[in-house]
C-alpha cells in the first residue's frame, strides 16, 4: 500500500502566488500632479518607518514561511502552522488594504500584483481545507 503524501500542491502554488504578487505592483499611489507610483514589496523593504510597509512586509514573510514549511518537516503536524501562515498573510493583507481606503477606490488603484495575491489566497485556502 502506498504511503499517503502530506505534500499539498495547491497550498504551495497559492503561497508562491502571494510571494510573486508581492513583487509586482500591488497598488498605485496617486501623487497628484507628479503622477502615480506603484507600490511593491520592494518599497516596503526600503521604507520601514510606517505601518503600511510593515504590514506588507509581514504579509510577504507569512507567505514565505508557509512555503518553507512545505519543504521542511519541523513538527509532526505542520499543517496547522501552514494554516496559521496563510491566515496571517490574509489578515495582514486585508489590514494593509483597508488602511489605505483601498476598498473605496478599488478599480483606480489596484495593480496586477493585487490580483495575483488574491488568487494565491484563494488557491491556498482551497489547498488548506480541501484534502486529498
Amino acid at each position: 500500500m502506498a504511503k499517503k503524501s502530506s505534500f499539498n500542491l495547491f497550498y504551495l502554488i497559492g503561497m508562491i502566488a502571494v510571494i510573486v504578487g508581492s513583487f509586482l505592483p500591488i497598488i498605485r499611489i496617486s501623487l497628484g500632479i507628479l503622477g502615480k507610483i506603484d507600490f511593491t514589496i520592494v518599497d516596503a523593504f526600503k521604507d520601514l518607518s510606517n505601518l503600511d510597509s510593515w504590514l506588507a512586509l509581514l504579509m510577504f514573510v507569512a507567505a514565505a514561511v508557509g512555503v518553507i514549511l512545505c519543504f521542511v518537516k519541523v513538527v509532526s503536524n505542520a499543517s496547522m502552522l501552514k494554516t496559521v501562515c496563510l491566515l496571517a498573510s490574509i489578515v495582514l493583507g486585508l489590514i494593509f488594504f483597508a488602511r489605505g481606503n483601498f476598498f473605496k477606490d478599488w478599480f483606480k488603484i489596484t495593480g496586477f500584483g493585487f490580483y495575483i495575491i488574491l488568487a494565491g489566497w484563494v488557491i491556498g485556502l482551497i489547498g488548506t481545507f480541501v484534502k486529498k
